[in-house]
């Protein structure tokens, strides 16, 4: 063969070479894609089949874990039922050993009571000392030496206050001890005059029986005449009696005093603590809601305890001086008692009249009938210019409210509770009425409007 030959077998045969390694990559490129989806395929497969896996393992799971899953609203009763359950069984605890607790409770009070007696001090005194404190600032220091100010304040009220109640003891007191005394001494006068009153008026009805009213009489004047001499024997004694008792307590008494003071001049900062804690536990709206009728309620409480006992003072020395410029016997006792009584709404003044009228009419009637007259006077004075002036609208009950305070309260807690049952009772109509505005709040009710007109109407009426 010649070497063109050759040259032309290589070149074929290269040729050919070339045309299988191409077939071949294209043969091998062609295997390649027809892999790659079924790798895909199986690796989409795996995919699945492991979501499968964890799919099931997580029913598995939540089967499991359902049943010790605690859900809010069921936790929340389970918390409330054994809050319930645990004080339920405190209170079964407490009254099934009643006398242990009983003693628990009083010797708590007792520890407590300087507290008391100082929070009662402090809530009493605290408005007379920021008046004065004002004062002082406004016309003397111009808004300079506050603290010192604010302590000479509560010096001066504490001085004067105690100083009233040293006088009503050295002076007061025992003239109404004397006047006691007296009382006692014109017993027997009085019964002479009843019996002759009593003889006159069977003389006039001889059909009606007197005999059973002189035995009543009878058996009753001696029991008097002893209490009244008991009283006025003992009053001294009693006076030393209380005074040593005073004085076993005079720590408490010390004590509550420097505690009363440590309130008045610390009394912003215990607020803001109690307001602190009620933001704490309430959302803003409402603690604004809480402190602004807390302070609603405290302005109606104390505004008519301090105005009325502002009031019952003033009348009290206004009818001393009206008893000791008409010449009326037993001017401090009576005085004292209508200035006591006078701190009952509506009943006051008659209630305190009742004992004068009953002393004069056993000793001089005609002494009576110018007492009844003078006390009327007063109570005029009182209900039309000194008490509005005073109190103003500080409980806006309607007077069926006020009667019904006065009765309760003096039903379960005596004339203390014939104080501040009004008050009381003035507070709970504030607080259900608040609660009541908010419940209609956004409701158009005619019925309600139409009701309002007629009630309004009534009140221009009357």
């Amino acid at each position: 063969m010649t070497e063109n030959d050759n040259n032309s077998v290589k070149d074929n045969t290269e040729k050919s070479t070339g045309q299988i390694k191409k077939s071949l990559k294209k043969s091998i490129g062609q295997i390649e894609k027809i892999n790659d989806p079924v790798e895909k395929v199986n690796e989409q497969i795996q995919n699945n089949t492991q979501y499968a896996e964890k799919t099931i393992d997580h029913d598995n799971d939540k089967k499991i874990y359902k049943w010790f899953k605690f859900d809010h609203k069921y936790m929340t009763i389970c918390i409330y039922s054994l809050f319930v359950v645990f004080w339920a069984a405190v209170i079964f605890v407490l009254i099934m050993n009643w006398k242990d607790t009983k003693g628990f409770v009083y010797n708590l009070l007792n520890v407590l009571s300087p507290f008391f007696i100082a929070l009662f001090i402090a809530y009493f005194l605290s408005p007379m000392v920021d008046n004065l404190s004002d004062t002082l600032q406004k016309y003397i220091t111009k808004g300079r030496f506050t603290k010192l100010v604010k302590m000479i304040s509560i010096v001066i009220v504490y001085i004067a206050v105690i100083g009233f109640i040293m006088i009503a003891f050295i002076f007061v007191i025992p003239q109404i001890g004397e006047s006691i005394n007296e009382l006692t001494q014109n017993i027997p006068k009085v019964y002479r005059q009843f019996i002759r009153w009593i003889t006159q008026f069977h003389e006039k009805y001889p059909d009606i029986d007197t005999n059973f009213i002189i035995d009543r009489v009878n058996e009753l004047v001696p029991s008097i005449v002893d209490y009244g001499t008991n009283v006025v024997g003992n009053i001294i004694p009693m006076i030393f009696s209380v005074s040593m008792s005073i004085m076993k307590s005079v720590v408490n008494i010390l004590l509550s005093l420097i505690i009363s003071v440590y309130m008045i001049n610390g009394r912003h900062k215990f607020i803001h603590q109690g307001k602190r804690l009620i933001y704490a536990l309430f959302s803003e709206k409402t603690g604004d809601a809480i402190c602004s009728t807390s302070r609603e309620c405290n302005d109606i409480f104390s505004a008519f305890l301090i105005s009325k006992a502002i009031d019952s003072l003033i009348i009290g020395l206004i009818c001393f001086m009206a008893m000791s410029i008409l010449r009326l016997p037993y001017t401090v006792l009576l005085s004292v008692i209508v200035g006591i009584t006078n701190m009952i709404p509506y009943f006051g003044p008659f209630i305190g009249a009742v004992p004068g009228v009953l002393i004069y009419l056993c000793t001089k009637p005609q002494d009576a009938i110018v007492f009844v007259i003078m006390i009327f006077i007063l109570q005029q004075f009182d209900g039309l210019v000194l008490g509005p002036r005073l109190l103003g609208q500080s409980t806006g009950l309607n007077p069926m409210w006020v009667i019904f305070g006065i009765t309760v309260g003096g039903a379960y807690f005596g004339v203390v509770g014939m104080f501040i049952g009004v008050p009381t009772v003035a507070v709970i109509a504030h607080l259900m009425n608040k609660f009541i505005s908010y419940r209609l709040k956004g409701k158009n009710i005619s019925e309600l409007k139409l009701s309002e007109a007629k009630a309004n109407e009534s009140d221009s009426q009357n």
